[in-house]
């Protein structure tokens, strides 16, 4: 009988340790709660731009009707991207909603990453997953046109990250803003040329004080002619002409490139920087054509939205599509528009003339 119950005891602590040790392998292990404690360092994060520009003031609630409004958001960091954002506005308290392109962040915070990690959890906001897999985040607003410190806490680095936002007024309706909004393209323009004259400022950003880049020989008279020019690249909302001016000197070739904005404050091609060959009117540079018939990256900063970045683009200059520049389409409509005032003053002429012997005849 005890050697029953002993082999009956041996046999239920074995069964035991058994399952336990499967029940073991098979327990899925606990996810721990993230350490909100970390801040990225300036090496780790991406050179912020500045938002917003130089004359605008705070626009507070006060100062709008009450109301649930669409709203552009401008970012510090292409890395932290708002692609929709509602404003509501209720007895001079406003609030938005933002929904990010990613998700990657699990907390945002109002403030810069060391308060973020000096606080608690309290202070956070959290994130609501729309149907469409993207998250959203609710914030207190103090005022538009005005740079927000904002914190962003990363899923896969675990560490804040420095970001700023600015909600722009002028994106409003109209009749929704009770007070009068400074001229922006007034005041991106006079940014635009403080930029351009600092860079002609600095030493050396005059591109025909250097030869670093060399452009290709061609075998053609010293002129201006025309060349056919593809662009590809940036977000495909802006273009240049083409054809653009072809321009020939010492056997070299070089293009006179024109954007279809007047925000673009300087070039580069190969890390050599080309500044505007005029103040107004769309952005024209002259830049060396390093290759034919195969795509040549160039770098254009633009001020558009206020925010001067660099983006990059890729020009395709098409040796077959040279020409004189009495060729190309402009010259050709330009003959076309003197072609019909020569008519018409001809028909003018003979309208008169024959006015007037009818008037003799009578």
């Amino acid at each position: 009988m005890k050697r029953k119950a002993a082999l009956f005891l041996a046999f239920t602590i074995g069964a035991g340790v058994l399952l336990g040790g499967f029940t073991g392998l098979a327990a899925e292990p606990t996810q721990e709660e993230p350490s909100y404690g970390d801040v990225a360092s300036e090496e780790e994060q991406v050179k912020p731009r500045e938002v917003g520009v130089e004359g605008m003031f705070p626009v507070y609630g006060k100062d709008i009707k009450d109301g649930v409004y669409e709203v552009t958001v401008e970012s510090s960091s292409s890395m932290f991207r708002v692609e929709e954002a509602r404003l509501t506005v209720r007895d001079g308290e406003m609030q938005a909603e933002l929904t990010l392109s990613g998700t990657g962040y699990l907390k945002l915070f109002l403030g810069t990453g060391a308060q973020a990690a000096a606080s608690g959890e309290a202070s956070y906001i959290g994130y609501v997953e729309k149907d469409s897999g993207k998250y959203s985040y609710t914030i207190p607003v103090e005022a538009l046109d005005q740079p927000i410190a904002c914190a962003a806490f990363s899923r896969n680095r675990e560490k804040w990250y420095d970001r700023s936002i600015l909600f722009e007024a002028s994106s409003l309706p109209a009749d929704a803003v009770l007070v009068e909004l400074p001229d922006y393209e007034a005041l991106e323009r006079e940014a635009k040329e403080k930029r351009i004259a600092a860079l002609r400022a600095e030493p050396g950003s005059d591109a025909e004080k250097t030869e670093e880049i060399q452009p290709m020989l061609i075998e053609m008279e010293d002129g201006d002619y025309a060349i056919e020019v593809e662009l590809s690249g940036g977000t495909g909302r802006t273009t240049v002409n083409s054809p653009a001016g072809l321009l020939v000197r010492d056997g070299c070739a070089y293009a006179r490139i024109e954007w279809s904005s007047s925000s673009y404050d300087y070039m580069k091609i190969g890390g050599q920087k080309y500044l505007p060959i005029q103040e107004e009117g769309y952005s024209t540079f002259e830049i060396p054509i390093t290759a034919f018939n195969e795509p040549v990256e160039v770098i254009a900063d633009t001020t558009a939205m206020s925010t001067p970045h660099e983006i990059t683009y890729q020009l395709t200059f098409l040796s077959e599509g040279i020409m004189s520049k009495n060729q190309t389409p402009q010259a050709a409509a330009q003959r076309m528009v003197y072609m019909v005032f020569v008519i018409i003053g001809i028909c003018a002429v003979v309208s008169f003339v024959s006015k007037k012997r009818r008037n003799a005849g009578r």
